[in-house]
């Protein structure tokens, strides 16, 4: 059955949209300009107030390093601003230098796009072609699941499975009588909830079923996990021929652009050569590559152990606080981002302002990064969040989510809210009946 919206329902989810952008934007929890002449990292000021920054993916604080604004210099000294050539054409040294460390990092061959959104635009149509199957988790980024239209596009099928549902998952791959490849695209680090994909789960269906192949984007999970920083999923389970990986450079990273890495050279070059936007879009920026070669040498340095050791002391904090305040925290994997659901959003916002109004920001999260009537709160910590900050956080949302919404845990059902999602207006692929 063909669920893809009509227009009248397209419209309501794009006013359900509209008014959670204008509800959270009005309330001061998106959208803002932060008021500080100098950024720290661990407090922004926000409409005069000083606040504890937990809205932050720099994870492991590298985006406010002065070897990476070094590196940002001297690339402007040798090669300005900008270099106004598509690839395609020429480029700086800049991106040799920068590829052959991407490839120490990842064991693997690599491609640079500008964006991570733009990596996946460049990647999937060249990856995944007519008469190959894609299913895709319901809650991987947004770009991932934007990238699919292009494959509908191409009359290529895309179903939508129940986020971590391997169980429905497997039941199609044994039911598929098809001869082409079948695409399942999944998150390493999941970017609301901060729970995992199932890694080792996964390898085991590519042995079992070899028409599979998985596409990760491990962009939460990329420099704060793993050797060299290589990311939360290869940590877990390393390469395997039919892996693809992207990451996005804008987080732990703490630089801007995207990486695909695959084992397989060919398909490398194939992609870089013919994917559209590596062909017809902007370059990177000069002092963008600079600051990301800055970063890279971090990554492969002695110091990064320590970087997300002093990391994993914050999330485990986190974690110990928080389960032993009941918070009802939706997961509590290790790793540096949890969400807090409380559901309708405007008690969400009561929530949200309680807690900046006593000085910490958090996100808030809202439709359609999150299904309808399942808003909540978001929060991240990065190296630059003090231990007593932290604390000082989760004591205070604790406080102010009793008294609002009185001694009563919040159990989340996850099961409940992938059956209740909503496709986004713009970004949802179609899902399957049964």
């Amino acid at each position: 059955m063909d669920k893809s919206l009509s227009p009248t329902r397209a419209d309501r989810l794009m006013e359900a949209f509209k008014h959670t952008a204008s509800t959270v934007r009005e309330a001061g929890g998106s959208r803002q300009l932060i008021e500080d002449e100098h950024f720290t990292g661990d407090v922004i000021t926000l409409r005069g107030q000083k606040l504890g920054n937990f809205g932050l993916c720099s994870y492991l604080g590298l985006g406010e390093d002065h070897r990476l604004r070094e590196g940002a210099h001297k690339a402007i000294d040798a090669y300005g601003t900008s270099f106004s050539s598509s690839l395609a054409y020429q480029g700086i040294p800049l991106y040799r230098d920068l590829r052959e460390r991407f490839e120490i990092i990842f064991g693997a061959k690599v491609v640079i796009a500008p964006t991570t959104t733009l990596a996946h635009f460049s990647a999937m149509p060249v990856l995944i072609r007519p008469g190959d199957v894609v299913y895709v988790d319901a809650q991987a980024h947004a770009s991932v699941l934007s990238s699919t239209q292009m494959l509908q596009a191409n009359g290529i099928e895309v179903m939508q499975v129940r986020h971590g549902d391997l169980v429905t998952l497997e039941t199609a791959l044994q039911k598929d009588e098809g001869e082409g490849r079948i695409w399942l695209l999944v998150d390493g680090v999941y970017s609301m909830h901060g729970d995992t994909a199932p890694a080792e789960a996964l390898t085991a269906l590519l042995e079992m079923y070899p028409r599979l192949h998985i596409y990760c984007d491990d962009a939460h999970g990329f420099g704060w996990h793993g050797n060299f920083g290589s990311g939360q999923y290869l940590r877990r389970v390393g390469w395997h021929h039919r892996l693809v990986v992207a990451v996005g450079l804008a987080k732990a990273f703490g630089s801007m652009g995207g990486v695909i890495a695959t084992p397989d050279g060919d398909l490398a070059d194939l992609i870089e050569l013919t994917g559209p936007p590596l062909t017809f879009s902007g370059p990177i920026p000069p002092p963008t590559l600079g600051a990301s070669i800055a970063a890279a040498d971090i990554l492969l340095s002695d110091e990064l152990p320590d970087l997300q050791s002093e990391l994993m002391k914050r999330i485990d904090l986190v974690n110990t606080m928080s389960s032993g305040m009941s918070l009802g925290l939706t997961d509590y994997s290790r790793t540096p981002l949890w969400f807090l659901e409380v559901g309708p959003l405007n008690k969400t916002m009561e929530l949200f302002v309680a807690v900046r109004d006593a000085g910490f920001f958090l996100n808030v999260a809202g439709f359609p990064a999150v299904p309808l009537r399942h808003a909540g709160l978001r929060f991240t910590v990065t190296t630059k969040n003090p231990v007593s900050q932290i604390e000082d956080m989760l004591a205070c949302l604790s406080e102010k989510r009793l008294e609002l919404f009185g001694d009563t845990e919040i159990e989340v059902d996850i099961d409940k809210i992938a059956a209740s999602e909503e496709p986004s207006p713009f970004s949802r692929p179609l899902v399957p009946e049964g």
